[in-house]
C-alpha cells in the first residue's frame, strides 16, 4: 500500500484497504486509519480546520464545497457561578450546537461525504437514531449522494423530519435493541456492496480528530488536564483521542490530556467496567434513558475500546436521569441549550 493511508485493525494490527466497507476486523475489532508519516505533517494556514491541518487527514485535497460550515466552534469559559458549583479554578465548554445539523456528527459527515465521492459512490447510507441520520442526509444532499438512513422505531419525529426534508429514504427498523440492529444492518449493506457508517467507523472517526485540533488551537497549545465526553458507540472518544495522539507524535503537545467518558447510568456498558477497571464490556439490553443519542447497549469494538482507555489511564462516570435533566438546567443557565446526551457531561464534572 507504500504511503498511501491504510486501515488498520486495533486487535491484530490487520491492515484493510482505505476504501473497505467493513468498520471492524473479523474479530469484532474496530479499524482505524493510519496515516504515513503523520510525525512530519504541520499546520498550514486556512480559513478553516480542514485546511490548516488537512495533512492530518486521509485525503489529498478536500472539496470545501461540500461543506456546510461544520467545525471551528466555540470554545466558551463557563461563568464563575459554574465553576464554582462544579469545584473548578478552570472550564471550558465546547458548543457543537452551531455546527450546520447541530452536533458534532457535522464533522464526521463531512469527511465521510469526501470519500464517499472519492470512491466514486453513488449512495450511502448510515444507522442512527436521530442526530447523525440528520446529518448525513444533509451531507448527502449536499454532495447529490442518495442517502439511506436506517432508524430504529420510536425515533422522535421531529428527528426524522428533517431527513425526509433532504430527500434521505428512511426505513425504521422494530427492535428493542439498537446494537442487534446494527449488527443486521452492518451484514445485509457489506453482503450488497452498500456503505454504511456508523458512528465508530474509521472515515468518521477521522472528521472527529478536529474537535483535538481546535482545542489545541483555541488554548494556544495548552491542552486542558482533562477532556470530558459522551460516548454511545466509541467513535467521538476514539476521534479526539487520535487528534491528542497525532498531536503529541508531531511534537506539538509534550502530554496527552486525560479522557473522562460518560454514560447515563440506565445505559453503562463502558463507563461501568471502565470505573472497575475491567476490560469487556457489560451489555445492557432494553434501554430506557432520556439520552437517546447514548443507547447503545453493546458498543461494536468496546472491548478494544475498553483496552485503549485502561492503557491511557481514562476516566468514567455515569449520570442518572435525575442528574441529566439538573445538567440541561445547568447549561440553560449559561445560554446553552444541550440535548440529554451532551448534558450528561456536566454531573460528571461534580
Amino acid at each position: 500500500m507504500g504511503k498511501k493511508p491504510f486501515l488498520l485493525s486495533l486487535d491484530n494490527q490487520e491492515r484493510f484497504s482505505l476504501s473497505s466497507l467493513s468498520e471492524y476486523s473479523s474479530q469484532g475489532a474496530p479499524l482505524e486509519c493510519r496515516i504515513p508519516d503523520i510525525e512530519k505533517k504541520r499546520i498550514t494556514k486556512g480559513d478553516s480546520v480542514w485546511m490548516r491541518f488537512s495533512s492530518f487527514f486521509p485525503l489529498e485535497n478536500f472539496d470545501m464545497r461540500l461543506s456546510l460550515g461544520e467545525g471551528d466552534t466555540p470554545c466558551l469559559e463557563a461563568t464563575s457561578e459554574l465553576r464554582s458549583y462544579m469545584g473548578l479554578n478552570h472550564l471550558y465548554l465546547k458548543n457543537e450546537t452551531v455546527n450546520p445539523t447541530w452536533s458534532f456528527k457535522d464533522r464526521g459527515s463531512f469527511l465521510c461525504i469526501q470519500m464517499s465521492r472519492l470512491f466514486g459512490e453513488k449512495a450511502s447510507a448510515t444507522i442512527s437514531t436521530g442526530n447523525m441520520g440528520h446529518s448525513m442526509a444533509a451531507y448527502g444532499k449536499r454532495a447529490r449522494l442518495q442517502t439511506l438512513i436506517f432508524l430504529p422505531v420510536g425515533t422522535p419525529g421531529e428527528k426524522i423530519l428533517p431527513m425526509r426534508i433532504h430527500g434521505a429514504n428512511v426505513v425504521v427498523l422494530s427492535g428493542n435493541d439498537f446494537s442487534n440492529i446494527k449488527k443486521h444492518v452492518r451484514a445485509v449493506s457489506e453482503n450488497i456492496g452498500l456503505r454504511t457508517i456508523s458512528g465508530n467507523g474509521p472515515l468518521r472517526v477521522e472528521g472527529y480528530k478536529s474537535l483535538a485540533f481546535e482545542l489545541y488551537e483555541q488554548t494556544n497549545g495548552q491542552l486542558p488536564d482533562y477532556v470530558v465526553l459522551p460516548v454511545s458507540a466509541t467513535g467521538l472518544a476514539r476521534g479526539v483521542f487520535k487528534g491528542f495522539r497525532e498531536l503529541l507524535m508531531t511534537g506539538l503537545i509534550n502530554t496527552l490530556p486525560r479522557l473522562v467518558i460518560v454514560q447515563p447510568e440506565n445505559n453503562a456498558p463502558l463507563a461501568r467496567p471502565l470505573k472497575q477497571g475491567l476490560n469487556k464490556v457489560i451489555p445492557v439490553s432494553h434501554v430506557k434513558t432520556i439520552a437517546t443519542a447514548l443507547t447503545t447497549g453493546d458498543p461494536p469494538g468496546g472491548d478494544a475500546f475498553l483496552r485503549m482507555a485502561l492503557k491511557n489511564g481514562w476516566l468514567a462516570e455515569t449520570a442518572s436521569e435525575q442528574e441529566i435533566l439538573e445538567g440541561i438546567s445547568l447549561l440553560a443557565d449559561q445560554g446553552l441549550y444541550a440535548e440529554a446526551s451532551s448534558a450528561t457531561v456536566i454531573p460528571a464534572l461534580k
